[in-house]
């Protein structure tokens, strides 16, 4: 009888693992968010010869190492192929479905990682919503890139625990690197690695070789980084121009950010712990039992999560979904402790039995709390940004559901559908939208957004552009976009970049002048300027603006909103 319900158990996962391989890689062609655009556009500048920390000022462009292998497959290998084939398949695509798949990968690779271990029958669920949780986007990003490495820097401390085979700290130390490149500032988590490999070391639970392992390997992929800057852009100028990069454009200065999102916690922790502390406080007079402490726990979150999309019913996005993650982030370490069991015990006593079963989840949890402090750091947006990062607090929830807490299981089920739905209907659109899959959208046939369905005036915008770009600008010249991250322009042209960062704001400050000042070689010979942009405005009155405009006067081509310019 168990055997036959354990088959059934195995062939409804198999059903719902297919339905959602199968369906992630339906609607991977459907909308295109400004990021995307503005990240890949940075990748292909470096892919294009732009040297780091002098030809970009974008504290991000260390990516462009990562993506490199795969810019130089595609440009070189798959494009004439797809062409000569009739694929219709682009850049966007592309990078698309590579990107997928190693998603794939990492959550296939962390299911077994689970399997290996106590929390086995939580490895399906788990996994799932790995794959399933957007990063941002479906697409490489400093996001995902630092996202799939930190996930795969906790699946080898997992299996280091299980094994204790020390070279599992190599492989966490190319994790760590790959999370660095991607997003700088976690060179913070190498450190906090360390000091967890030292505390450890102390109480006897890591090998001194893990340690040297892990910084060695470190240092090793540093050193390697620091002899390519050198050789391509030296290290001198590299000092001359690093004070370019950092907070400049922000409103708000360090303290005051880290501030409002350390409020932001307090207030989500107050919140996630409200119906904890009203069962608490409920349970000294009366009995509660655990399944209604379950009920209540499942339409608490359940009831918040609407009540966050209800607030602003025409603008659902996936930080509604980011805010109720954090809930379950601050639900961890009471889901950790296990109430005791005897009814003479003081309500509020918890103690943790198992805490070499729960090692590796406190892990995740300070691996998830280091991320979203370093992500504070370089954010001037809300907690959301930060907030993704607790997706590996949740794999732990899920794991200590599955394993001690089966009656809360209806939870992690709802926990699924929400990361399917934003997963596979709601999809981040244009500047900052979002929009259903049914969305009536048109299939772009040319340029590096080949495959992709947009919405009408995303496709027009697109069109536009790519037809101004390839009809007027050749791979010799270089190309300013007034606001690059919003229009296709750098994606669809294979001219080099005449800016710092695809993300300049050209409306807001004179940064661009300071860089054309400091390298007129890279001074842009075309710039393409959307007048239909609510920036444009702002463009004319800066002066930035008003330098491109009088010193780029001739119309080399207009069409709609978009006007190309020449000096």
């Amino acid at each position: 009888m168990r055997e036959a319900i354990d088959n059934k158990k195995i062939i409804f996962k198999v059903i719902i693992g297919i339905f959602v391989l199968v369906w992630s890689f339906n609607v991977l062609n459907v909308g295109f968010y400004v990021d995307e655009n503005g990240l890949l556009s940075i990748y292909k500048g470096f892919y294009q010869g732009q040297r780091l920390f002098t030809d970009s000022w974008e504290a991000l462009q260390t990516g462009g190492i990562l993506a490199y292998p795969l810019l130089a497959l595609y440009y070189q290998v798959l494009a004439p192929l797809f062409a000569s084939a009739g694929i219709n398949i682009g850049l966007v695509l592309y990078m698309r479905i590579v990107y997928t798949i190693c998603r794939l990968l990492v959550a296939i690779y962390l299911y077994f990682t689970i399997k290996k271990t106590v929390y086995e029958d939580g490895a399906f669920a788990a996994s799932i919503f790995y794959y399933m949780f957007v990063m941002g986007w479906k697409n490489f990003s400093y996001k995902s890139y630092c996202d799939l490495a930190i996930m795969l820097l906790i699946c080898f401390i997992i299996r280091y625990q299980e094994t204790k085979k020390n070279w599992y700290f190599i492989f966490a130390g190319i994790a760590t690197c790959v999370a660095i490149l991607a997003y700088p500032t976690m060179i913070i988590m190498a450190f906090a690695i360390t000091a967890l490999l030292i505390v450890g070391i102390y109480r006897n639970e890591i090998q001194k070789q893990s340690l040297a392992l892990y910084i060695i390997t470190c240092f090793v992929i540093g050193i390697a980084v620091v002899v390519y800057i050198q050789c391509t852009s030296g290290l001198g100028n590299v000092l001359n121009q690093i004070g370019n990069l950092g907070d400049q454009d922000y409103e708000n200065g360090l303290l005051y950010r880290l501030g409002v999102l350390l409020v932001s916690y307090l207030v989500f922790a107050v919140i996630a712990y409200l119906p904890i502390c009203a069962i608490a406080i409920i349970r000294r007079f009366r009995y509660v039992s655990e399944v209604a402490e379950a009920i209540v726990l499942t339409l608490y979150w359940f009831g918040f999560l609407a009540a966050v999309c209800l607030v602003r019913i025409n603008s659902i996005s996936n930080s509604r979904f980011i805010y109720a993650i954090l809930i379950l982030f601050f639900w961890f370490p009471y889901l950790a402790f296990e109430r005791k069991d005897n009814e003479f015990t003081r309500i509020g006593a918890y103690n943790n039995t198992n805490s070499d079963e729960l090692y590796v989840l406190w892990v995740m949890f300070a691996v998830s709390a280091v991320s979203q402090f370093v992500w504070s750091l370089s954010t001037n947006q809300d907690i959301t940004v930060p907030g993704h990062m607790a997706v590996y607090v949740v794999v732990a929830d899920i794991l200590i559901i599955t394993k001690n807490k089966e009656i809360l299981s209806g939870l992690v089920g709802l926990i699924n559908l929400v990361a399917l739905f934003f997963m596979g209907f709601w999809v981040a659109e244009h500047n900052g939208g979002y929009e259903d899959v049914l969305s009536l959208r048109y299939m772009v046939t040319d340029g590096e957004l080949k495959g992709i369905i947009l919405l009408p005036e995303d496709y027009d915008a697109n069109e536009i552009c790519y037809r101004l770009v390839t009809e007027n600008v050749t791979e010799d010249d270089r190309l300013l976009v007034a606001f690059g991250s919003n229009s296709t322009g750098y994606l669809n042209s294979n001219a080099k970049q005449g800016t710092y960062t695809v993300f300049a704001r050209t409306q807001l400050n004179t940064k661009l002048l300071d860089y054309y000042e400091i390298n007129p070689q890279n001074q842009a010979d075309y710039v393409l300027i959307d007048k239909g942009n609510p920036k444009y405005e702002s463009f004319l009155e800066n002066e930035t603006g008003k330098y491109l405009v009088e010193n780029y006067s001739t119309v080399v081509a207009e069409e709609g909103d978009f006007v190309l310019l020449s000096r």
